[in-house]
């Protein structure tokens, strides 16, 4: 006969293993983490330093952003959790690393509703209302505050 504690913990591990299968197939939260990407910055303040204009598609190939990404999305600190889940789609989504001071903002990359990189931005900030696309420019704006990078939206 099998000891109450084995058939327990066989009731658990079995619990465990289906709540991780609830979370792969969406009935959960997501956590998406918050990187630096020095080479994806470095890239859009070119821009400004050298004064032409180039696509988002060039700066995110310039910086390895892969995933087949198709929207990207720039939100200024401070902000809340709730406030990126609703304007880009994510619902239940937990940010990790989600700044509130020492940095400008996110550079959230999206397919579909699925985020392909999350990245802290610094100075220069970036000017986007809305999303952008691979095809949007993005042009120096020398008289913004510190200097600043116009992202051409595509659509909200």
């Amino acid at each position: 006969m099998t000891s109450w504690w084995v058939r327990k913990s066989g009731i658990l591990g079995l619990a465990a293993a289906v709540t991780a299968t609830g979370v792969a197939c969406g009935g959960g939260t997501n956590t998406v983490e918050i990187v630096e990407d020095p080479v994806l910055e470095t890239a859009f303040e070119t821009v400004l330093i050298n004064g032409e204009p180039r696509t988002v598609g060039d700066v995110a190939e310039t910086a390895s952003i892969g995933g087949g990404w198709d929207r990207m999305y720039y939100f200024r600190v401070p902000l809340l959790m709730s406030e990126v889940n609703r304007s880009i789609g994510t619902e239940s989504t937990i940010w990790k690393n989600l700044p509130t001071t020492g940095a400008d903002g996110i550079i959230i990359f999206l397919s579909g509703n699925t985020v392909v990189r999350a990245v802290l931005d610094h100075a220069p900030s970036l000017d986007l209302h809305g999303y952008a696309t691979a095809d949007s420019a993005v042009t120096a704006n020398p008289e913004g505050a510190n200097g600043a990078i116009s992202v051409e939206a595509k659509g909200r």
